[in-house]
């Protein structure tokens, strides 16, 4: 599995839920509402299956807290994160912050508690 093609297709993903979430705000027939959010709903389903978190989060594994060494990515330095993931023959980590944004980050920028 390519890790990097696979979280640019998560954002994508993402993206789109994020459209169909607002159209069902938009919606003023409540059956076109129930739709949009049904669809963002599912959308946010294949997402958390794709990068295998939230509900998907294998159950043999466990979230570790870390902590980020240099700003990057939009994140501070030393910002605490859970890491969901290591991907060490790409030397990528997947990591989530308190917002529950996910991000994709070089593994040796990151120091575990």
């Amino acid at each position: 599995m390519n890790i990097n093609n696979t979280f640019e297709v998560s954002k994508k993903i993402t993206a789109l839920a994020d459209k169909y979430n607002e159209l069902s705000t938009k919606a003023s027939d409540e059956v076109l509402k129930n739709v949009y959010a049904e669809m963002t709903f599912q959308l946010d389903e294949i997402y958390a299956e794709l990068l295998q978190i939230s509900n998907h989060y294998p159950d043999d594994k466990n979230e570790k807290i870390v902590t980020i060494k240099k700003s990057i990515d939009g994140l501070s330095s030393d910002s605490e994160l859970t890491l969901l993931h290591e991907y060490e023959h790409e030397n990528l980590a997947l990591v989530e912050d308190t917002s529950m944004e996910v991000y994709l980050v070089p593994l040796d920028v990151l120091k575990q508690e």
